[in-house]
């Protein structure tokens, strides 16, 4: 959790950082070797200002409580930086998100692979595993993503991506079964 806050706060507090660690479009899409595809993988430690940092970080705190019954800090994290590489590189196919930052759309996606592997252990845990799922699964309902990718909310002051959000949870399921895949091939050849 630290080094989610520490890094998160680098990226979001250090102007530099900030600048150059953002998702823009424009600047992944350059053509021939100046594509700046780092963005691919610091965007989402890039937050818009210490509110946006701080729910995230609160959010992902949240998650580590729910769900680390389940699974490691290690397996977390690592789910965590899977989702968050795969949420930048689905936003390259929508074309209207011209920037994005910030950790919502992997925390969806850490959310999703939580509450799945939490329906594999004993009953408290399973109960907590619908319930997140069944949150994810309606708050994704109701943001209805697929008909506006971003959507200005006034509340945080910005536009918020919703698209990171249904393709973070996309990639928390896809790394959940590439788990379950693999554990089956191990266990098969082993």
């Amino acid at each position: 959790m630290a080094a989610i806050g520490a890094l998160s706060a680098a990226f979001t507090f250090v102007p530099w950082l900030h600048a150059h660690g953002l998702y823009l479009r424009d600047a992944l899409m350059l053509p021939g070797g100046d594509r700046q595809w780092w963005r691919l993988l610091t965007a989402m430690w890039v937050h818009l200002d210490g509110r946006h940092w701080l729910g995230n970080l609160l959010a992902a705190l949240g998650l580590l409580l729910l769900t680390g019954r389940a699974a490691g800090a290690r397996q977390m994290l690592l789910a965590l930086v899977v989702c968050g590489v795969a949420v930048q590189a689905a936003l390259l196919w929508q074309p209207a998100v011209r920037w994005y930052g910030g950790l919502s759309g992997a925390l969806h996606g850490l959310a999703v692979w939580g509450a799945l592997r939490l329906l594999a252990a004993d009953r408290w845990s399973r109960a907590i595993g619908v319930a997140l799922a069944a949150g994810v699964l309606l708050k994704l309902w109701v943001e209805q993503s697929w008909l506006a990718p971003v959507r200005f909310d006034a509340a945080w002051g910005f536009g918020v991506v919703r698209a990171a959000h249904s393709a973070g949870a996309v990639a928390g399921f896809g790394w959940w079964l590439a788990q379950q895949w693999w554990a089956q091939r191990r266990a098969a050849g082993g």
